[in-house]
């Protein structure tokens, strides 16, 4: 690698110094991703960007001429990005912030997956846990890793566990125990809940239960009767994400990335090696002290959450190690376990804190015995302090989490009944209201918000907390004026509220609010980010509305004009083809290739061109049949066209009603034996928007096509995030991918546009697919298109859509391009 021959020949690294980096690396990175997160819901502010980049720099510099070449390559393009945004002011779009964070994700992975062992300290040798988040088991007959309870878990960090069943439930000692149980509950009832408690202390000994159900009457009482059942916890339905959550970090360790730490006693090695290196492989951290009598200055030291003895310990008793530590345990009794120690052959607990447990326990019996004990510990220590500290950041989550979130929310909502929209709320200048407040107190003010939010929308509505400058919200109303209501209603609760706790002056808040389209429903979340964003960086303290709430919908009148003009023009046969030739550029091949293009003509002779009619009759629900018209003349073309020009393509644009329309595939059928053409000459042209609301539907739809012979090209690529994309390709595995405009225009003004178009014609590189690019207007955009490799051009700078089908191609100004 060229990283790599650099450093050789620059020298001067030590082993020790390289050492001492790969130690810090993977707290270095957890930092850099919760920094991130933080940049972005600061507005991108360029100190801000100048700290991460500080972060990214040191990155690169220690990965330098190291094997983790993966780590290496993505910390620098992490750090190349930043560069580019950090010498100027221009903030990066929607696309280009999910990017960084994939990298960034990314980063944290291969870092985990890369880093040699030889880099840890001798006691921290053994393989990190598997489990790096907090995993709940969620059990319920509703039970399942898409639902709401799930979905709200995942949002805060907490990797889910969903159990149907008895039988699904983990075993005893399993390495990935959970380290709560949530139940669900459709109501309170004495002998479900005793049955919760029995399967619990059954299959997850120690581990917290907490009843999730609707409650009648006073919550004490009914929290009372829970906790005296043996459950440890009663949420009442419907639940906020701060309540579901605030719950589960009181019963679970807040700093939940940090091992259990354990301090192991013994006489020699021979007695702690292999006990120690078993809680080690099971992810938790062990000190090593053969000499029981320094055992406080150790817990002094070293505060573990749980101290064993292994084997017999010369002129002392566990007894009396428990009455050593008693008085000088300045937070609560360490438990204090005992393996192999005469004293309770039974395995019965001893005095006070001391568990004996006898030469035949199992690996898994021990490990669960011991991460239970220190489970409770850190559990009980961590109330004791307060949950809140001023210098922790708090759980951060890639905005994927969003989106499932979001998504699921609006898959469950009918079109039919409304206009629906995702809201975000957000403080305007949140890092100095969290200079003024201190960390705890903003928290604080933030939930307030959350839940007096939530007190205003109705109950079928979602909000939740997002990031830590406010929240994300959806909502559907009858009526688009509700809308606008709602909207306003929320922000009048945000200047000059009066908020507990908050020393003196006002809040200032913004809020965007974008509609769903429901054909790309989560548009509408980058879309209300991006409103809430530019009413922040226009004086804040405003609502900035989606622009297609303020558009009114078709007059009836209206529609009836549409409807029969494009009917007509179908009955008619007023609808006619034009061609528009599509080049290669990269001269890899001579085949001829056109893109068919509708145009209606009018019974006056006035020409409608595509702008003017194709969305209406989307809107209209005519789209399909238009589709219909189109492929079976292009058909008829290539039928008649093909037995003299074999090399002909013709590329079609399907309407996201065809791709709905579960009669499409069998007409299409029938047509290809009413027509046969060349295999491969007809390309039909989806739209990356229309692709992402259906993809796991599409895939299936792609594979039919295939089969018969019928070429893809995804149409507007690029227009989503990163992730997107490449999900796309591998799912679609399209021939042909076409830039989205805004990225193939006005190249030589845009350093973002090229960056962007260089990643994505990699991406279609790598799955074999053409690249194409239309909308060329100019000599300069021909000449960036064709230094940047783009396989094929089309615009009416090449050559205008003509009635006629040729292909006689010039390229003015290409010439000149090198």
């Amino acid at each position: 690698m060229m990283h790599n021959s650099e450093t050789q020949s620059s020298g001067g690294v030590s082993d020790a110094l390289d050492t001492d980096f790969l130690k810090k690396l993977p707290k270095v990175v957890d930092d850099l991703r919760d920094r991130w997160y933080i940049v972005r819901q600061r507005g991108f502010r360029p100190q801000d960007v100048m700290d991460v980049r500080s972060i990214t720099r040191a990155l690169v510099s220690g990965l330098t001429g190291s094997a983790m070449d993966d780590s290496f390559t993505t910390a620098r393009r992490i750090d190349e990005r930043l560069t580019q945004y950090a010498a100027t002011t221009v903030r990066p779009n929607p696309a280009d912030l999910e990017t960084i964070g994939a990298l960034v994700l990314r980063l944290r992975e291969s870092v985990r997956g890369e880093l040699p062992l030889a880099a840890y300290d001798a006691e921290a040798a053994a393989p990190a846990p598997t489990v790096q988040r907090p995993l709940v088991c969620l059990f319920g007959a509703d039970a399942s890793p898409e639902s709401g309870t799930a979905l709200l878990l995942g949002l805060h960090g907490y990797a889910v566990l969903a159990c149907a069943d008895e039988a699904a439930l983990p075993h005893p000692g399993e390495s990935t125990a959970p380290d709560v149980m949530l139940a669900e509950l459709a109501a309170m009832d004495d002998a479900e809940l005793s049955r919760l408690v029995h399967l619990r202390d059954g299959s997850l000994p120690g581990v917290p239960l907490v009843i999730l159900a609707p409650v009648n009457g006073g919550p004490g009482q009914a929290e009372l009767h829970v906790l005296r059942a043996g459950a440890d916890a009663l949420l009442n339905r419907p639940v906020t994400d701060l309540d579901l959550v605030g719950a589960i970090r009181g019963l679970v360790q807040d700093d939940f990335l940090t091992p259990y730490r354990v301090l192991m006693l013994g006489s020699d090695d021979g007695s702690v090696e292999e006990p120690a290196a078993m809680l080690r492989q099971a992810g938790l951290e062990v000190g090593i002290s053969m000499d029981p009598l320094e055992v406080v200055d150790r817990v002094a030291d070293s505060r573990p959450e749980a101290v064993v003895i292994a084997g017999s310990l010369p002129g002392v008793t566990a007894e009396e190690i428990g009455r050593l530590l008693f008085p000088h345990d300045m937070s609560l009794d360490i438990p204090l376990l005992a393996l192999g120690v005469p004293g309770a052959p039974d395995g019965s607990p001893g005095n006070g804190m001391i568990d004996y447990l006898p030469p035949a326990s199992t690996d898994a019996d021990i490990v669960c015995r011991v991460r239970a004990r220190a489970a409770w510990h850190r559990r009980i220590r961590s109330r004791a302090h307060g949950q809140a500290e001023s210098g922790r950041a708090p759980t951060l989550v890639h905005p994927l989490e969003f989106e499932r979130l979001v998504l699921c929310h609006l898959d469950c909502l009918d079109p039919a009944q409304g206009t629906a929209v995702v809201l975000q709320w957000a403080f305007d200048d949140p890092g100095a209201l969290l200079a003024r407040l201190g960390p705890i107190d903003y928290q604080q003010t933030r939930n307030q918000f959350v839940r007096r939010i939530r007190e205003a929308m109705r109950p079928g509505d979602l909000v939740v907390s997002h990031g830590e400058a406010g929240l994300i919200a959806t909502a559907q109303r009858k009526d688009v004026k509700e809308i606008v209501e709602l909207a306003r209603r929320l922000h009048e609760w945000t200047p000059g509220a009066s908020v507990s706790g908050l020393p003196g002056g006002t809040i200032a808040a913004s809020i965007g609010v974008g509609q769903v389209v429901w054909e790309r429903p989560l548009k509408a979340l980058d879309r209300a980010i991006a409103l809430c964003s530019e009413a922040r960086n226009s004086g804040g303290n405003r609502v900035q509305l989606d622009p297609e709430l303020l558009t009114p919908d078709l007059e009836v009148e209206e529609r009836s004009h549409w409807r029969r003009t494009i009917a007509h023009a179908i009955k008619e046969k007023r609808l006619f083809p034009v061609f528009q030739p599509i080049a290669n550029i990269s001269g890899s091949d001579q085949i001829e290739r056109h893109e068919v293009l509708l145009r209606i003509r009018e019974p006056n002779g006035q020409i409608l061109l595509p702008g003017q009619f194709v969305e209406m009759a989307e809107r209209l629900e005519l789209d399909r049949h238009l589709d219909r018209w189109v492929i079976s003349n292009a058909l008829a073309i290539l039928s008649a066209r093909t037995v003299s020009h074999p090399q002909s393509r013709l590329f079609v644009k399907m309407s996201r009603g065809s791709l709905g329309d579960s009669s499409f595939l069998p007409w299409l059928g029938k047509s290809l034996a009413e027509h046969p053409v060349w295999p491969g000459s007809l390309v039909l042209e989806l739209r990356e928007g229309d692709v992402l609301g259906r993809l796991d539907q599409l895939s299936a739809f792609a594979d039919a096509l295939r089969d018969m012979e019928i070429r893809i090209a995804l149409e507007h690529f690029g227009a989503s995030t990163d992730a997107d994309t490449r999900r796309m390709l591998a799912e679609m595995r399209p021939d042909y991918v076409k830039i989205a405009r805004e990225l193939t225009v006005g190249l030589h003004h845009s350093a973002t546009s090229s960056l962007r178009l260089n990643g994505l014609l990699g991406q279609a590189k790598e799955v074999g697919a053409y690249t194409m690019a239309s909308y060329v207007e100019d000599a300069d955009g021909l000449a960036l298109l064709w230094q940047a490799q783009i396989d094929l051009v089309q615009g009416n700078f090449i050559r205008q859509p003509e009635e006629e089908l040729r292909y006689e191609l010039e390229f003015p100004g290409l010439d000149d391009a090198g």
